[in-house]
């Protein structure tokens, strides 16, 4: 089908009283997800486009840009972070193949009007670029016209549909591969809603203090696996993991997932917590992402809370994380790491099941060489003895990470209230900030105190 060259720029500027938009409106197109220098034959299908945008037949636009009357369609259905995944990376596809986005427009077949398309942002290459999430995009390829649509329900985008004058599934299926290995979250970390991990500082090993058989295990299962996969898939293995760290809150699964996400390279990191499980098809859409931004480490906070036993609470959603660990569909190049403060309730299947997860790495309460070296770290702007250290050290059996770390918090604060003058050295030393054995009795006499108070709540 041809576009209607005999209507005049009158007619459709009289057209425009049906409408909420007139044709110059239409032919402003301010968006940024299309290229504003185009070609003559993309001005011309642009030209032709906008005519059609006039008339009320909802497909009419579409026909006239494929030059037919009748064109094969590819509908697939996504979640919606793999959508803006796939959307995102539309304009750097185009681009690669020497095409043009010459327009993109919504309709509203029941009143006829033309409606400007919805549009999200996502961070490409350092830049935040347009994505279209409810419309139809035109695209003008040398050899091809495709019209890509999407369609969304409550701000998420449900399915996107590939119409070509060549091959829509074609299209499509380069479309994704592209994506696969260039998109905006390959090698970062990100939420399972697809918003990147943005922290006002980066974690590093000097963060964490761990023993040294959970540091090896972390080092040969995550580390080494990751960086040994293609030896290990020539061994005819299966390049994927699974570790569980369980263990009393404050000993670090979550703060060992904060060092991993932001010292792995070339990796991508997916943080799933409870929040981001609204139901059992979360599970499949969360894997799917994984899969396409492979290699990654997915990373289950708080796995009591979705994957509890099936005596207890478990249900469709646990059946749902159980077939997409390790179902029909192989998770390569996806190491997947699990925290619980609950072993005990995680379901069996879950727990004892390899090729699920094939570890439980336990983060207990510290020895004393870890404890001293956290200590150090934590103080290391004050002056403390060597016999108040090893006091200190002795003083805080059975503490957790965040303890001490509340401890350490705490004697700051005792020793500024009572040096106000103190200030910094180029050493990074406070100037006559000492750490003595009466600060250290007073800030471990409050702590207890405090954590007295604590079970004492917790145990009402």
């Amino acid at each position: 089908m041809k576009g209607n060259p005999m209507i005049t720029a009158s007619q459709r500027l009289g057209a425009h009283r049906f409408r909420h938009e007139s044709a110059e409106e239409v032919l402003r197109d301010p968006y940024p997800l299309l290229d504003k220098e185009l070609t003559p034959e993309a001005e011309a299908a642009r030209n032709t486009i906008t005519l059609t945008f006039l008339e009320p037949a909802e497909r009419r636009a579409e026909a006239v840009f494929l030059e037919c009357e009748a064109y094969e369609n590819t509908l697939d259905l996504y979640g919606d972070t793999m959508a803006r995944i796939l959307m995102g990376a539309l304009p750097m596809f185009v681009r690669e193949l020497g095409g043009q986005l010459v327009a993109a427009r919504r309709f509203q077949l029941h009143t006829g009007h033309v409606l400007n398309p919805l549009q999200s942002t996502v961070k490409v290459e350092g830049r935040q670029w347009a994505i279209l999430t409810d419309g139809h995009l035109f695209i003008l390829l040398p050899e091809e016209r495709v019209v890509v649509s999407a369609k969304t329900e409550d701000a998420k985008i449900y399915y996107i549909e590939v119409r070509s004058s060549k091959n829509s599934a074609d299209f499509l299926a380069r479309w994704k591969a592209f994506a696969r290995r260039h998109n905006h979250l390959r090698g970062q970390a990100f939420f399972a809603d697809g918003e990147l991990i943005e922290r006002r500082r980066t974690y590093s090993w000097d963060d964490i203090v761990l023993s040294g058989s959970v540091r090896q295990a972390i080092e040969t299962h995550v580390e080494g696996f990751l960086r040994n996969r293609e030896p290990l898939r020539q061994l005819g293995l299966k390049v994927r993991r699974g570790l569980i760290l369980e263990g009393p809150p404050g000993t670090g699964k979550t703060l060992l997932g904060k060092v991993l996400a932001d010292t792995l390279n070339g990796v991508s990191f997916l943080w799933v917590s409870p929040r981001h499980i609204k139901n059992p098809a979360d599970f499949d859409d969360i894997l799917q992402v994984a899969r396409f931004v492979a290699p990654t480490v997915l990373f289950f906070e708080d796995l009591d809370l979705f994957g509890e036993d099936r005596d207890g609470h478990g249900g469709m959603a646990l059946g749902e994380l159980m077939n997409q660990l390790d179902g029909a569909v192989d998770n390569e190049d996806i190491v997947t790491i699990a925290t619980t403060n609950r072993l005990e309730v995680v379901e069996k299947a879950l727990r004892n099941r390899p090729g699920r997860f094939d570890r439980v790495l336990t983060l207990d309460e510290m020895d004393a060489p870890c404890r001293r070296r956290m200590l150090a770290r934590l103080l290391a702007k004050a002056d403390v003895s060597d016999e108040d250290m090893a006091f200190l050290v002795s003083a805080t059996k059975g503490y957790t990470g965040a303890q001490m770390t509340e401890l350490a918090n705490t004697l700051f604060i005792l020793a500024v209230e009572r040096n106000e003058g103190a200030s910094g050295n180029d050493d990074g030393k406070v100037s006559g900030l000492i750490f003595g054995r009466p600060l250290i009795a007073a800030a471990l006499d409050e702590f207890r105190v405090e954590l007295k108070a604590r079970v004492g709540f917790h145990a009402d």
